[in-house]
């Protein structure tokens, strides 16, 4: 039997606690105390400290519990138990004073999922099966009854532009699919993100249609400093407020509250919500603003899951697969979340204690029978992908557990498949292996499990009247009028089929989804090569029939056509959508080698992804290529290559490029300089041989005949006019000639949206005998100029991709102040970000200029990783070239080199480049630099034996960062000064200070030097060494820290755990993948590496391995060749050795 705690609020606005074993008064005070802490130690939180978990946990159960022991005897009564938390009155009370609101509204604030007790968490004790319920609303209406039938889900990911993370939606969606294959349910997606749409998809259907609504995204506190940049000027929002971002109908950011959400549905909700977001589950602003879940019960819902605060994405997908598994096997509702819970805690989700349940009184519990019910109905939908087969008669589209992508044109294109669109299908385009036939089938998913008496036929390649009549009738043959209409004698294909599409949807209600995919089989190779494009005589008139047909009737049958190719005039009077495909985004494109961890570095270094440029069937040919065991180098780039050419043969790259005259072939080779999608403007500025186009460019979406018509109007002249106009229509001219052959991408956007252009990097070699050198370094000065313009001078936002384009092009073009600028500036970036590798491998691309700005930059990323003496030899080489007017960087410079110059042991020359430092800083006011030069100075002070000079420069440096809230500055001062407490003998102090300045680290995430300070404490403080250098040897994993200083605090690790204990193995594995990942022409890799061997033999010689053929069997069987099974295993055990002692928030 479950119990229930009822907390109740008296007149007098005091607290009482029931239940089954009686009442007893609670404590206002104590009340107050613990909210707070929670507030404090838990809400407040990114991650969590076992001790803070712990003492929270055990709170609430002594709580409960009380001296009368109430929830022990509940729990000692059944191995399962549900606990309800009756919130009903304390959620609903009015005209309370502001401390008894808060307390009464905290109660659902609290975390009584950590209740504990001595054994442990509740939650995850083996023992016993516990939940916790929130119950917020009464209601005694009547609730849908147990179907016998599957499980119906209405699911919507929302993942509007610009929005990041990215969710792996696509997934979460696959995961669930797949945990419910032996127990089948009826997935319904509604694909637009938007809550109108949503809104729209639920009015379709009667009822209680829908037993679960799954709603995936970014949930938040709206706050306006926050978020105020996301809605529109006229709308308004108030602070504190839970919400969910979700999509407008053009992909963009909308924020949805609850009573948006409750709109949606208006009172008509499926049984049970969860709300899969970050904070839906979270009573904001301190405990007084109920959450987004607690607040759609009170409008409506039954049951409503959701999260307590930011929950990571994997743990959110692991929760809705065994949720979901278990709702549709035909248990409770509350023995799928229980089920839900276990599944975290068993794969280690260290945010299982997330999850919230609110609901009402009413008694929902299974929503569905189990499979073999009596006369249950049965899912009748067969998966589209098996009728999308290749000339091999191999299924080659993605399956619905591998699709990823594609959201905007799959927007777009179900909403022309909608029963009420004004369109008769949709006509899908784009270059060989963008994914059209995949699209395609998803529709076709998509569309069926919406419509579940739509019927489907796929037609691939050349099409003729008696193909599709034998097609058509033999899908509707059980139907006897059926075949007799499509064949009947005397009458015309168009008026067949019209008879055809009135049966079978107003008598049989079965209309058709009808797919002609790989439909450019039906423009004859003559008609490619000339440009024309035009299809045979009987496909023009067969596909002129069906959207006649299908025009006239206003059937609700659809059609979906794919094809590389799309020249409106060569298509008959249609109401199609029309939807050009452009290569993949990056995100999706990570998303289809998520699961190529192993060989993901090979695949880098072989360029797959940007060679793939975004084609999933290149990049899956490829990554078979990669996946071939025991190739040699030379052996991989052959087959890479021919790959390559492979592919170019398949979708008829040279046969294009002939259809073209020189002066088009031209223009495309010039706008294949550019790697990303660029505007109209861009395009004219970088192929126009003069500056008629850039002059007279307008970037817009307008149709080209109403550009042409509006560009006549605004010139007066009419010689003027007609050269303008002119102009104008041979770049609508060849760029509309260029996109209908797939030469070049141009994605379908919506109204409001600029159209982008790109050329497919596949045509690269063959563009390049088009034009010759100066007409290529014309055309990249003009791209590399008008980007820098538009994308860097122009715009207050650009992002990494857009400028590495710039300095790409730069380059390229010589354009040397652009490249050095931009790239100066994203290596800083990346150096204050410990991103060091990576700008090491931008400046050395940038190296060619000797530019005083580069030198100095990778000078300062050489340093961390250990190349000492490039460093010093590139501060030198800043500090000769740096101009008079550029004192501050002279002054930073000359900063740098005395740091390098002690190390060496130069005490005296360092000193004296600090002193020429802090003059020019001092001269020019930088009062920071001056900070930093009076702490440098103070540690060539120290090394000389003047402890005492030394601290009180330190003590100057402090006073001046403290004044200019320098946080990394103080931190770095008092790391030292905390050193030369140590030198003197006054242990406490040191202790004291390297921990203020770890604190000062871990706020700001300076990591590097947390680090540095890490081991200083896992070398200072004895008692506590192994906790601390854990922690610094966790952040080495994470970051790209110092080689040298990597290994040696690995080795200092290595020391200090126990001999023979695992870690020694792990340890002596991860210090030797560190030395062949990030080892490159370090000048001291081979003492690394015997160091990092050393540990490894010695990890294995403490487990009795003696000879080399053993030492090789243990280091397969240990899993040592592995890197995913061994560092997160490393990453285990540094967490268990931390424990709760954490000095940063992890990530």
């Amino acid at each position: 039997m479950p119990i229930t705690f009822t907390f109740a609020l008296s007149q007098q606005q005091t607290f009482e606690l029931r239940c089954d074993y009686g009442s007893r008064r609670l404590d206002k005070v104590e009340l107050l105390a613990l909210i707070d802490q929670c507030e404090q130690n838990y809400y407040s939180k990114e991650s969590d400290r076992l001790s803070y978990l712990t003492e929270i946990g055990r709170q609430l159960y002594s709580w409960l519990d009380g001296k009368e022991g109430w929830l022990r005897k509940s729990l000692d009564e059944t191995d399962e138990q549900t606990i309800y938390l009756d919130l009903i009155q304390t959620s609903e009370a009015q005209g309370l004073n502001p401390e008894t609101e808060r307390i009464a509204l905290g109660l659902a604030h609290l975390p009584w999922e950590l209740l504990r007790d001595r054994t442990g968490f509740l939650l995850q004790r083996q023992d016993i099966a516990v939940l916790l319920v929130r119950s917020v609303q009464q209601r005694n209406t009547k609730v849908a009854a147990m179907q016998n039938r599957p499980l119906r889900l209405l699911f919507m990911a929302t993942s509007p532009e610009g929005i990041k993370p990215i969710l792996d939606f696509e997934q979460e969606e696959a995961n669930i699919l797949q945990a419910t294959k032996d127990q089948p349910l009826a997935l319904i997606v509604e694909e637009s993100g938007s809550v109108t749409e949503l809104a729209n998809l639920v009015k379709s259907y009667p009822e209680d249609y829908f037993d679960v609504f799954h709603l995936t995204g970014h949930g938040i506190i709206y706050t306006k400093e926050d978020y105020g940049d996301l809605l529109p000027k006229n709308r308004k929002i108030e602070e504190n407020t839970p919400c969910f971002i979700t999509e407008d109908e053009e992909g963009y950011v909308q924020i949805t509250t609850v009573k948006d959400l409750a709109q949606t549905f208006r009172g008509r909700f499926p049984r049970v919500i969860f709300l899969s977001g970050c904070h839906t589950g979270q009573i904001a602003n301190r405990g007084t603003v109920p959450s987004m879940a607690q607040q759609l019960v009170k409008a409506g819902a039954g049951v409503v899951l959701g999260w307590a605060r930011p929950v990571s994405d994997r743990t959110g997908i692991i929760a809705a697969q065994a949720l979901y598994q278990a709702l549709a096997t035909g248990a409770t509702v509350e023995e799928a979340v229980k089920a839900a819970q276990e599944k975290m805690i068993s794969d280690k989700c260290s945010d299982w204690h997330l999850l919230r349940i609110y609901r009402d009184t009413r008694p929902i519990e299974q929503l569905v029978t189990p499979l073999r019910t009596k006369g249950r109905e049965k899912l009748k939908f067969l998966p589209p992908e098996s009728e999308f087969l290749d000339e091999k008669n191999i299924v080659k589209v993605a399956g619905q557990f591998e699709f990823v992508g594609r959201r905007r044109p799959l927007q777009r294109c179900l909403r022309a498949l909608r029963e009420t669109s004004e369109e008769i299908g949709v006509f899908l385009a784009g270059m060989g292996g963008l994914g059209k036939s995949t699209l395609a089938a998803r529709l076709c998913g998509r569309v069926q499990a919406q419509r579940l008496n739509f019927q489907r036929v796929v037609l691939i390649g050349p099409l003729d009247e008696v193909g599709l009549l034998n097609k058509l009738s033999s899908k509707y043959e059980r139907f006897a009028d059926v075949p007799a209409l499509l064949n009947q004698p005397g009458i015309s294909l168009k008026g067949r089929l019209q008879n055809f599409f009135e049966v079978i949807e107003t008598q049989h209600n079965q209309p058709l989804l009808l797919v002609l995919d790989d439909f450019e089989q039906n423009i004859p190779q003559a008609n490619i090569a000339d440009g024309s494009l035009r299809m045979t005589a009987e496909a023009y008139d067969i596909f002129g029939a069906i959207c006649a047909a299908l025009a006239e009737n206003q059937a609700e049958s659809r059609l979906i056509v794919t094809c590389r190719y799309l020249k409106s005039d060569t298509l008959p009077p249609h109401r199609l959508h029309l939807e050009s495909l452009a290569a993949m985004n990056p995100a999706d494109v990570d998303k289809i080698c998520r699961d190529l961890e192993k060989e993901k570095q090979q695949v880098h270094q072989q360029r797959i992804i940007r060679i793939a440029d975004g084609n999933p069937r290149l990049l899956k040919w490829l990554l078979d290529v990669v996946k071939q065991p025991g190739l040699a180098a030379d052996e991989l780039l052959t087959k890479l290559e021919a790959t390559q050419q492979e592919f170019r043969e398949n979708i008829l790259a040279e046969t294009l490029l002939k259809a073209l005259n020189q002066d088009e072939r031209k223009f495309l080779a010039r706008l294949s300089v550019f790697r990303l999608p660029v505007t109209e403007d861009i395009v004219k500025a970088a192929t126009s041989t003069d500056t008629a186009w850039e002059s007279n460019s307008q970037a817009n979406s307008e149709s080209p005949l109403k550009r042409t018509e509006d560009l006549a109007e605004k010139i007066s002249s009419p010689l003027e006019r007609t050269s303008a106009m002119s102009q104008e229509i041979n770049f609508l001219a060849v760029m509309t000639k260029l996109v209908s052959l797939s030469l070049v991408e141009s994605a379908t956007t919506y109204k409001s949206q600029t159209p982008n252009y790109r050329v497919a990097t596949i045509l690269e070699l063959l563009l390049q005998p088009v034009l010759n050198e100066e007409e290529w370094q014309t055309t990249r000065q003009q791209a590399a100029r008008k980007l820098y313009k538009v994308w860097w001078e122009e715009s207050e936002k650009h992002t990494e991709a857009e400028a590495l384009e710039i300095v790409r092009l730069g380059l390229l073009a010589d354009e040397q102040e652009i490249a050095v600028s931009v790239g100066d500036n994203i290596a800083r970036n990346w150096v204050n970000s410990s991103r060091f590798m990576e700008a090491v491998q931008l400046c050395q691309q940038l190296m060619q200029y000797v530019d005083y700005r580069i030198l100095g930059t990778i000078a300062r990323a050489e340093e961390v990783l250990g190349k000492v003496e490039d460093a010093l030899a590139h501060y030198q080489q800043a500090l000769d070239l740096c101009p008079e007017e550029d004192l501050k960087q002279k002054a930073d410079t000359l900063h740098n080199m005395a740091y390098l110059i002690a190390q060496s042991g130069d005490i005296d020359g360092a000193m004296k480049l600090c002193q020429q430092s802090l003059e020019i800083e001092e001269r020019i006011n930088n009062v920071r630099g001056k900070a930093a030069t009076l702490h440098q100075m103070a540690g060539l002070i120290a090394q000389s034996g003047d402890i005492d000079g030394a601290i009180a420069l330190y003590q100057q440096s402090l006073e001046i960062k403290e004044q200019i809230n320098d946080v990394k500055g103080k931190a770095a001062t008092l790391a030292n000064m905390a050193y030369l407490a140590g030198e003197t003998g006054d242990k406490a102090r040191e202790l004291d200070l390297n921990l203020q300045a770890a604190s000062a680290l871990a706020q700001i995430r300076a990591y590097v030097d947390l680090v540095t300070v890490l081991g200083n404490l896992g070398l200072t403080d004895e008692s506590n060494s192994l906790v601390y250098l854990a922690q610094a040897t966790w952040l080495t994993i994470r970051i790209q820290a110092s080689l040298t200083n990597t290994i040696q605090l690995i080795r200092a690790l290595y020391n200090a755990v126990p001999q023979g204990d695992e870690m020694e193995v792990l340890l002596g594995a991860t210090a030797i993948l560190f030395c062949y990942q990030r080892g490159e022409n370090h000048p001291q890799l081979e003492e690394l590496q015997e160091g990092s061997f050393k540990m490894i033999a010695g990890a294995a010689d403490a487990q009795g391995i003696e000879t080399q053929e053993a030492f090789d069997t243990w280091f397969v069987q240990q899993r040592l060749n592995d890197p995913e099974y061994f560092i997160p295993r490393l990453l285990q055990r540094l967490e268990e050795i931390v424990g709760d002692e954490w000095l940063f928030e992890r990530f």
